[in-house]
């Protein structure tokens, strides 16, 4: 599968580069050296182990005429030197083209994202517990202006996605139509809607057809813009049975200053696992898809997230709060799911800054009353050798104490790391 997306990724540079005049590609590649007291995430019996990393990767931008790329790409080997776990190799993908057919009217959509997740959400993160995920989404978007305040906007879209482990490979074929009436200058209102069908490869695993219809109402201001849609989802399974329930979602941003913002986001959905996947790699502000369960299963997820961000010429910081519920319609999967984390990053000198991060999470799965409580605390140093080397040193500690006795372990890690390409800025 590796073999095959960097295929994809390199036939895609050629071709577009043919295309497009001005293209940015910043290619990187970095040495990482991990050192990890308990690389076995064990209660007892623990492991040291130094791990070596080595990537390559690009970041590759366009933005101009009818054709726009944005991807970012890297191929990882982990050599775990004490032979704790064998070698591994990790590709990773964030890619998005766009093609405008007919300016106003017709454009093309690509996406491709290839990342890892773990098999089961409440075990530790290891090799053993990871598997290649990848999802490519593909379809036209078509607008109708009907007058100077109505639009009409048509989306069908083909998604298949692909697990490496897990038998719950599937394809959906989608229809999406909203219809958009600008009521004031800042305020719009509207209709959406549309049919989902889920196809799973495996015939042990029930299709599924969702269909949606919901309200909409929007507006942005000079200081904060708000989103909302409520209104129903059924799901008709191949079986003959079906669920129906209330639904929607509120994005709230208000601008305190100009380098700083609030951010909330509540949404409650019947959805499923694969369509949560790409829904956290398109926007992963909106919510993380590590405390979720792959599955085949529908459900109703249900989350609030509440985020506030501050970046100035002397620091940066990142804070969040985040509750969600996770309700599965016959799979023993039901989670309930409370996070907090933090993050400052601080200049010390034009090439140093340094940093800290803190979180904490719960999470208790309903079905068996097991709870899992997670900490931890780490600190970073950067210095900035030239403006395309960056080294790195991070020191972090992480505990987890579960009801299940041999879930809990601590852990403590070193990483010390130096990249080439970087050249974003310290904070």
């Amino acid at each position: 599968m590796i073999n095959h997306c960097a295929l994809i990724v390199l036939s895609g540079i050629a071709l577009i580069n043919t295309t497009v005049s001005a293209m940015d590609i910043i290619p990187s590649a970095g040495l990482t050296m991990q050192y990890t007291d308990n690389v076995w995430k064990l209660p007892d019996n623990e492991k040291h182990d130094l791990i070596i990393i080595t990537d390559i990767g690009a970041s590759i931008d366009t933005a101009s005429g009818p054709f726009q790329l944005d991807a970012n790409t890297s191929l990882k080997h982990t050599d775990y030197t004490r032979d704790s776990f064998s070698s591994q190799q990790y590709f990773n993908l964030s890619a998005t083209a766009g093609w405008e057919m007919i300016k106003d009217f017709l454009d093309w959509q690509l996406q491709d994202f290839y990342t890892q997740q773990s098999l089961d959400s409440l075990n530790p993160n290891t090799p053993d517990n990871t598997q290649d995920t990848n999802t490519i989404t593909f379809g036209p978007n078509l607008h109708y202006r009907i007058s100077g305040r109505q639009s009409i906007t048509l989306n069908p879209q083909y998604r298949k996605f692909s697990y490496e482990i897990q038998n719950i490979d599937n394809q959906q074929n989608s229809l999406d139509a909203s219809w958009n009436y600008q009521l004031f200058r800042t305020v719009n209102v509207g209709l959406r809607g549309g049919k989902n069908k889920v196809d799973y490869d495996e015939q042990t695993h029930i299709d599924n057809t969702f269909t949606n219809i919901h309200l909409t109402l929007s507006s942005t201001r000079s200081d904060y813009n708000y989103s909302a849609d409520i209104g129903s989802t059924r799901v008709d399974r191949e079986s003959g049975s079906s669920v129906r329930g209330t639904t929607g979602n509120i994005k709230w941003s208000y601008d305190i200053t100009g380098r700083s913002n609030l951010r909330a986001h509540f949404a409650s959905e019947l959805t499923d696992a694969s369509t949560n996947l790409l829904n956290s790699s398109i926007n992963p502000d909106d919510a993380s898809f590590s405390t979720e369960q792959l599955s085949a299963e529908v459900m109703r997820n249900s989350i609030f997230k509440l985020t506030l961000k501050k970046n100035d010429i002397t620091s940066s910081t990142n804070v969040w709060l985040e509750l969600r519920k996770q309700d599965y319609e016959f799979a023993l999967l039901n989670q309930e799911i409370q996070a907090l984390g933090f993050e400052m990053n601080y200049p010390l000198t034009a090439i140093l800054s340094t940093g800290i991060d803190a979180d904490y999470s719960q999470t208790e799965s309903t079905d068996f009353g097991r709870k899992d409580r997670q900490r931890s605390i780490g600190c970073n140093f950067n210095y900035r050798f030239s403006s395309k080397l960056l080294g790195t040193a991070d020191f972090k500690y992480h505990e987890t104490n579960s009801s299940i006795e041999t879930m809990s372990f601590d852990e403590f890690t070193v990483f010390i790391s130096l990249v080439y390409g970087y050249n974003g800025p310290l904070i």
